[in-house]
This record gives C-alpha cells, structure tokens and sequence, in this order.
C-alpha cells in the first residue's frame, strides 16, 4: 500500500466500509425483501391517503386474483358466505312479507268506514295511493330516511329510505341540510359550537344525531319517542367504531366506507303504529261481508284448483296404463284436455279413455299422430287382427313373451297361418303346437267306427259272402279316411291279424293266419290304401285254440296319427 492509498483509508475507510455493506445487501434478495416487508404497510397506507392511484393500480391484480380464486374453489367461498347469505335472505324476505301484510290489514281496516272514505278524498287530493295514506295516518312515527354527512367536508357518505318515500336528490338534500347547520352556528352561537338538532317540517321531523366523524339525519314521520334517539346514537356509534379513521378523512370515495348502508337499514326498522282505541267500536258489517265474500270465493277457487288437480291426475293414470299411447304434453284449455303426442291405431280411442278417467267425451281431444307400438298388448291385437282367428281359436300371450296359438281351426285356416307366421315378423315368436284341425274329432270317430271290423273266412282264405261286402265297404270307407287325414297333416295306419280256430297242427295255423292277414293286405293295397306315402298296411298271425267257426277270421286295427307324428 502506497502513500495514496493509505491517506484514502485514513480519510474514507469508514464510508467505505458502509458503501460495501449497502451494496451487499442491495444484492442479497433475502435482504431486499425483508427490508421492503419491514416498511410496505405504513408506504401502502400514506400512498393511499396521498390519492386513488394505489387502488387504481391494485384493482385490476387483486379483482383478477380473486376471480380466479372463486373460479377454481366456488364451493369454499360458498362455504363461507352461506352463514351470512341464508340469514340475510330469509330476514329480507320476511320483513318485506311483514310490511306487505301490515299494509294490506290496515287497508281493509280503513276502506268501508265513514273514515276510510274520508281518507280516500284526501289522498286524491294529494295525489297519493290510498295504502300510502293509511299508513301515514295510522303510523305513530316511522323513519322514512336516514342520511351520514361527513362533518369535515358536508359530503354525502351513504343515505337509504324507505321504500314507500318520495326521494330527491340526496346530494342535494344533505348539502341544503349543512347550510343550514352552518347558517345556525354563524347566526345563533357565538361561539360556533351550537349545533342544530331538531327541527319540524309539517309531518317530518329532522332529527341529527351528532358524532366526532359524521352525523347521523334521520327524517321521521309522525312523533318519535325519547328513546328513539338513544338507538339512533347507538347505531352511529357502531359506525364510527368501525370506521371512524376512514369517515375522519373522508374525501367522496365511498370505496373506503363499506357496509355503512346496513348500518343505516336499521334505523328504518324504528317504526311504531297508532295503538288501538280503548272504546268499544261498532261492528263493521260491510267489511265482514267482504271479507267473507273473498274467502268464499279463494275457497271456490282452491276447491276448482283441486278438482282440476284431481281430474287431470285420474286422467294421466288412465293414460299411463294404456297401452300404444305416448303422451309428450297435456294441457287443458277451457274445461277440455288436449294431448299431444302419439297414438297406435288399436290403442283404446279417446272417448273410451274419457270415460276411464271419468270425463265426458268431448272433454279430451288429441293432437297424436300415428305410429307402430311394441307393447305386447298391442303386438298381441296386431296379430289377432292379421290372422284372423277362427271360432275356437285362441291367441294369447304366455311367459316368457311367446304368443301361443291353441284350440281347434279349420285346415285351410290352419294352412294358411302357417305360412304368414313363417313369412312374417310379427315382433313376438308365435307357437301353433297346441292347436288342432276342427275336422279331427270328426275323423277319430271315423276311425273308431272301423277299428276292429272283423273279416269271416269260409275256409282257408276264402272270405265267406257277408265278408267280402264288408272289404269292399272297409276299403272305400279307409281310403276315404286316409285322403281326409292326409289333408290335415294326419296319417291313417291299419294292421290286419289273422286267427284261425284250433283245429290242426300249430304249424299250420300260424301259416294260415298270415295266409288270412295277407290276404286282407293283398286287397287293402289293390284299393290303394299302401300307396299312401304315410299310411301302411301290416299284417300279423295270431293263433287261437279251439274249435270255433268264429275265430276263423282277420281283425282291422285302424289308427289315426295326430299332425307331425
């Protein structure tokens, strides 16, 4: 170190060491934020006093920030304002259903007395409702408006009225009411510290509540009681506890005064009504007749609502159980109903549905417009009708959703529906296994006539003279029945036994009987009866003990195989 520098550290060494401190510091982040934490409070809150530049410069970051706070978490600020919003609502709601139902009692109350009619040329002479000037004359004393004036500059901070007032220009009320408080103080206190309080202005009162900050005017109909004003002080109070630096430097930004209108809502609640006459009043018959009359007519009405009520359910119950009917809207106009929607041509027809659900009908009238259901009723009609089932016929619906055809038709019905439920979707499969030709009892009793007719041989094979008319007559009579089965889908079976009596050898016998069983056969197959495809003519031998001219014989077995056997 040289002479120079050596006289530099003796004369700036120490400035030295604070520059180099400042400039560590300015370049640690840690410390820049730590000092700009230790003094953003008190430079956020003179900046704001200064002008409205802060809040303009915050708004847009701070709205934004919390328009997305709500965007991405509604259900917690839900959250926090349901303890304040419900309350608030319901009080709201039922003051105001209060207030209404006050003002509609005192408007009956008054409407057909020698008084209301009184009151009612008065109100049209000042061109006031009727319901406003009974409760100006039956108020004791009401707030009407309720205004906060600053005390340092006059300026109108917040004013709310009642909703029944007739208001001006606040602004203007507010500055007409300091020139005359400071019209009072030049003219009347020497001093200047007097300050107007009351003052009477026809049916108003003025009353100015006075604080360190504001004041609180309240505009009163009627005459309020003492003890109103210890409220109203009350209420400003609470302002001024909330408040009072923001109401101390207030310069027209009502941004810096929040909730100040609820605490001014209450004063409007102070109101008092005239307390009733201690004497005996006269019995106001034509006001009981009119309230009677407007119950026996809101009775009527509730009791049509409910009649109507009732109809229109019957009605959409019946509607509901009809099958093939949809039903997009149903309305009544006048003392008819009109249905809008869709309608199958073999659902049950409006009339018929009137008078299920016990209307007349002309009473129910329909927009619907045509279309194919797929209700199993209505399939189940739709195929009755395509079909067009004989007498003794039956078509119904089974588990399962199967339509089960049974009982007994004709062959060409029976044909005929075989091949439309083959080449047909009807919607529901369709069995016919239950169901047999009407001519089938007719050919079993046929049958049964022929079975067991019995063939005489003279001997041998020679068919004595009776038995040979009775083949013939057998074979025309079983050909005739095989035609008649086959038609139906039936086959005809015939089996001939031979019997011979006991004399000769076993040996022979059994010979003998084919010899008589084929025989038979012999003469069945030249009549044609085995050239049927289903029907065969078959033989047996049977041997019989005994000498017995009866047993020299053959024996028809005839019978009838059922369709699809």
């Amino acid at each position: 170190m040289n002479d120079l520098d050596e006289l530099k550290t003796l004369l700036f060494g120490a400035e030295k060491e604070v520059l180099d401190s400042i400039q560590q510091r300015v370049q640690l982040p840690e410390a820049r934020a730590a000092d700009i934490a230790a003094v953003l409070p008190e430079a956020i809150r003179l900046r704001h006093r200064e002008d409205d530049e802060l809040i303009d410069s915050l708004r847009d970051p701070v709205g934004r920030s919390m328009r997305d706070a709500i965007h991405d978490s509604p259900d917690e600020f839900a959250d926090v304002l349901y303890p304040v919003m419900g309350p608030a609502i319901r009080k709201s709601i039922a003051q105001a259903m209060r207030t209404f139902s006050e003002q509609i009692n005192r408007t009956l109350e008054h409407s057909l007395t020698l008084k209301g009619l009184k009151w009612r040329v008065h109100a049209a002479r000042a061109g006031v409702p009727f319901a406003d000037y009974v409760i100006q004359r039956s108020l004791l004393y009401r707030i009407e408006q309720a205004y906060l004036i600053s005390r340092e500059n006059g300026l109108l901070i917040n004013h709310v009225h009642h909703e029944a007032s007739h208001i001006k220009d606040s602004d203007a009320v507010s500055a007409m009411f300091t020139a005359i408080q400071d019209f009072v103080k030049e003219s009347f206190s020497p001093d200047r510290t007097g300050r107007l309080e009351t003052a009477d202005m026809g049916d108003f009162t003025l009353w100015a509540v006075h604080g360190p900050h504001a004041l609180l005017v309240c505009v009163i109909r009627g005459v309020p009681p003492r003890s109103l004003r210890a409220d109203l002080s009350r209420i400003l109070e609470q302002i001024h506890f909330r408040l009072g630096d923001a109401l101390r430097d207030y310069s027209g930004d009502t941004a810096s005064v929040t909730g100040i209108e609820e605490d001014l809502q209450r004063c409007l609640q102070f109101e008092a009504a005239q307390p009733a006459m201690a004497e005996k009043k006269s019995i106001n018959w034509p006001a009981i007749i009119i309230v009677l009359l407007l119950v026996a007519v809101m009775a009527y009405g509730a009791w049509l609502t409910w009649q109507n009520s009732l109809e229109r359910d019957r009605l959409a119950a019946v509607l509901d159980d009809t099958p093939g009917l949809y039903v997009a809207n149903m309305e009544k106009v006048n003392d008819h109903f009109v249905l809008h929607g869709l309608r199958d041509p073999l659902a049950a027809s409006l009339p018929e549905i009137a008078r299920q659900a016990g209307l007349q009908p002309e009473q129910l009238q329909g927009d619907l417009r045509p279309y194919r259901s797929l209700d199993e009723s209505i399939v189940l009609q739709r195929i009755r009708q395509q079909l067009q089932p004989e007498d003794g016929v039956s078509v119904s619906l089974v588990e399962g959703g199967t339509v089960l055809i049974s009982g007994t038709a004709s062959q060409r019905w029976l044909t005929g529906t075989r091949q439309k439920v083959a080449a047909t979707d009807f919607g529901l499969p369709i069995r016919m296994g239950e169901i047999a030709a009407a001519e089938w009892p007719g050919l079993l009793a046929r049958a049964s006539e022929l079975n067991g007719t019995r063939f005489y041989f003279s001997e041998n094979t020679n068919l004595s003279p009776a038995s040979v008319q009775a083949l013939t007559g057998f074979t025309d009579e079983a050909q005739a029945l095989a035609t008649a089965a086959e038609n139906i889908g039936a086959s005809l079976t015939v089996r001939i036994t031979g019997h011979t009596d006991g004399i000769g050898s076993l040996e022979i016998n059994e010979r003998l009987a084919n010899e008589r069983a084929n025989f038979i056969v012999g003469r069945l197959r030249e009549a044609g009866i085995a050239a049927m495809p289903e029907a065969a003519a078959e033989q047996a031998a049977q041997l019989d003990t005994g000498n017995n001219a009866e047993m020299r014989s053959a024996t028809a077995e005839v019978t009838l195989l059922p369709p699809g056997r």
